[in-house]
């Protein structure tokens, strides 16, 4: 009886620490209930391991109990078992790229340092992982020092080994004719990196006979549709709906090839028939991003003792007009502003003021981002001059 009255999380963390304990391998297993994970400590291994328990809690919520236990007997095997131990030479054909949402990786215990990554499209970055028969290991800052080379060089030689999977991938057979190709990764085949492979969309549109539209709504689908000439708003709603849902999420947005054959984000002009639904697609993906972020960083601020306001980013779509970003600006109130379409001017006396385009209040501002955070921020203290502030809002408000 008493089971009933605990969460189906706490639940689900106690089955967890009980198979990391019960794992061979595993030296002593701790739960992190804050963090909701289980550092797991290895025999032989200098630091825990870090098991954290979100994904899988969501992926295995309609299992049955056999299969939750089998899901994590799995999972803690592979962590418990001893790191490889390649050098340079052996790991280089190992290494794969990847594509992740920019604020993956960022949360962490302290001291933790994240994976190496470098911007790839807007709100995603760029990691590399090693490839093993079992599970994938991302490259952290430590395996780069050990292997005596530079970060530079893994994604150069990650690039290069993705390089090969792309021109087998245009070797197949492609079918034509089809109103969407779902390309489903079973973890091996690393179908969503594919879009950093400069070339490989055009081509793709090459064997399909039209420009293609490109989604990756997870970690593991891929989705193809020949770009289409009326409304693009089934396949949004698609990808809209599979990116909510999915216990790994990437983007809804959709991906075109442009300059150099390289993937980029799709962005129809505004007269354009696929113009709103492409505009819904990439606030949904900043909303998603920004809200993460903007947790973490109060829970981290708050903990440091830092007077800091951690703005949200928030969106409205008038009646017969677009989906805009809008970042609160307050008087008086030291703010990490994220990045917006526009800055709604807010007094914490009188309320509501004006709103003003971003690139409008920055040129006259100058607004400079915080370094280290992705997405970007942007400290303020205090509103503008009384004189740039009567400027904006005479031109907009």
């Amino acid at each position: 009886m008493l089971d009933r009255f605990v969460s189906p999380r706490r639940r689900f963390a106690a089955l967890a620490l009980r198979v990391a304990r019960r794992t061979p391998g595993v030296e002593r297993a701790v739960h992190r209930p804050d963090d909701f994970a289980i550092e797991i400590y290895r025999t032989g291994s200098p630091g825990p391991a870090h098991l954290y328990l979100a994904n899988i809690f969501r992926e295995t919520a309609d299992a049955t109990p056999s299969e939750r236990r089998e899901r994590l007997v799995k999972l803690v095997r592979i962590m418990a078992a001893p790191p490889p131990h390649d050098d340079w030479e052996t790991v280089r054909p190992k290494l794969r790229p990847v594509l992740r949402p920019v604020t993956f990786g960022t949360a962490g215990p302290p001291g933790m340092r994240p994976p190496i990554s470098r911007a790839a499209l807007p709100y995603l970055k760029e990691l590399v992982v090693v490839d093993q028969p079992d599970a994938m290991a991302y490259v952290v800052p430590d395996r780069v020092d050990e292997w005596g080379v530079s970060a530079e060089e893994v994604f150069t030689t990650a690039r290069a080994n993705l390089a090969g999977m792309a021109r087998h991938s245009l070797e197949q057979n492609w079918p034509g004719g089809q109103p969407l190709i779902s390309m489903l990764d079973d973890g091996d085949a690393y179908f969503t990196s594919l879009l950093l492979a400069p070339g490989w969309l055009a081509e793709v549109g090459e064997r399909l006979g039209g420009p293609v539209l490109a989604f990756a709504p997870d970690n593991n689908t891929l989705l193809l549709c020949p770009l289409p000439d009326a409304t693009a708003e089934p396949f949004y709603a698609l990808v809209d709906q599979h990116f909510k849902e999915a216990p790994r999420s990437l983007s809804p947005v959709g991906y075109v090839a442009g300059p150099q054959g390289r993937t980029v984000m799709y962005s129809p002009p505004p007269e354009h028939a696929h113009h709103l639904s492409a505009r819904r697609a990439e606030t949904l993906l900043a909303l998603t991003e920004y809200h993460g972020q903007t947790n973490w960083l109060a829970e981290q601020y708050a903990q440091a003792g830092v007077d800091v306001h951690i703005g949200g980013l928030l969106a409205a779509e008038p009646v017969g007009g677009l989906p805009e970003t809008i970042a609160v600006w307050t008087a008086g109130v030291s703010t990490l502003l994220p990045k917006a379409d526009t800055i709604a001017f807010v007094h914490p006396d009188t309320g509501p003021q004006f709103r003003a385009p971003w690139d409008a209040v920055a040129e006259r501002v100058g607004l400079d981002a915080e370094p280290l955070l992705a997405p970007a921020r942007y400290r303020v203290d205090d509103w503008p001059s009384p004189a740039v502030l009567a400027e904006l809002r005479q031109e907009y408000a």
